[in-house]
């Protein structure tokens, strides 16, 4: 049986849900205290309000889905922190008899966008990159046109997001830590989609964004597909499989542009990214891939 470690309201989760039935058993972090748990050195059990249960016994693998993503609300903070704790037991407990699947939460705390961007540029060209306080280095940049990124995907104490944001290198602030990259002129975004030995590749033409972040301006209508399919050349293929292979992880979407010269250039790897929204209907079989994934024995 497949543990899913999430929350609730989670549309991926659903689908899985959906797809597995009583093959899977959801564990919502934000709804802990709706579970029964057992937990020793050696064995522990978890059953939902509906009478599902799974143990140590009976779990054949491991998929951690943005659990930490969601809140515990109305709860002292030394609580919550224990049920972080033992929630990373239980994942724990799984990674270490081989039944994890995909990446653990904190993948990107052992390595970091820049390490990342060093191993992909054995495969690919990547953009001039630099982080840097009191803007060390920026006179340096060779290219003629930046932007600042965020690192972390946080948000301001305003709930507002930093989006990928074309920026004057004179107008920078000394005291803000930046992370500055080349801007890339490209006529789609392409990203790839790794599960296990299979890639998927998407393609969105960027001729209709008002700015240069189409996450910004997603459409999360299942009615309209914002992303076509984009078949990899067998270079790019093999370079990808390469790249995870260093990477040490066979799960986790790649994004990508294409220069003037038609090559692929590498941006970013989310270890955890969403995939749900390149192939909402299945069309192209992501979610079969998925599945099949996350219930395998290898």
């Amino acid at each position: 049986m497949l543990l899913l470690i999430t929350g609730s309201e989670d549309g991926t989760s659903d689908l899985i849900v959906k797809k597995l039935k009583k093959e899977v058993f959801r564990f919502n972090y934000d709804l802990f205290s709706d579970y029964s748990l057992k937990l020793t050195p050696t064995f522990w059990e978890i059953k939902s309000p509906t009478g599902h249960s799974i143990s140590s016994d009976t779990v054949t693998s491991c998929f951690w889905w943005k659990a930490f993503n969601f809140y515990i609300l109305e709860q002292e903070r030394f609580i919550i922190e224990e049920v972080k704790y033992i929630f990373r037991e239980i994942y724990h407990h799984c990674r270490l008899r081989g039944l994890v699947k995909g990446n653990p939460h904190d993948f990107h705390n052992h390595l970091g966008k820049l390490n990342i961007l060093a191993i992909a540029s054995r495969y690919f060209q990547i953009p001039e990159t630099l982080i840097t306080f009191q803007l060390a280095g920026v006179k340096e940049i060779q290219a003629s046109e930046i932007v600042a990124k965020s690192l972390t995907s946080g948000l301001t104490t305003t709930n507002k997001a930093l989006f990928t944001t074309k920026v004057d290198r004179e107008r920078l602030h000394p005291k803000f830590p930046w992370f500055l990259q080349e801007l890339i002129h490209s006529e789609a975004d392409i990203t790839v989609f790794v599960v296990g030995n299979s890639l998927f590749g998407f393609a969105r033409s960027r001729q209709s964004l008002r700015g240069l972040d189409w996450r910004s301006e997603q459409n999360f209508s299942q009615l309209n597909s914002e992303w076509d399919l984009y078949e990899l050349s067998s270079e790019d293929h093999g370079h990808i499989l390469g790249l995870m292979a260093d990477l040490g992880t066979n799960w986790g979407r790649l994004d990508f542009m294409k220069n003037s010269n038609g090559e692929l250039v590498f941006l970013e790897f989310n270890a955890n990214g969403q995939w749900v929204f390149l192939d909402y209907d299945n069309t192209h079989g992501l979610l079969g891939a998925v599945i099949q994934y996350l219930t395998s024995d290898a």
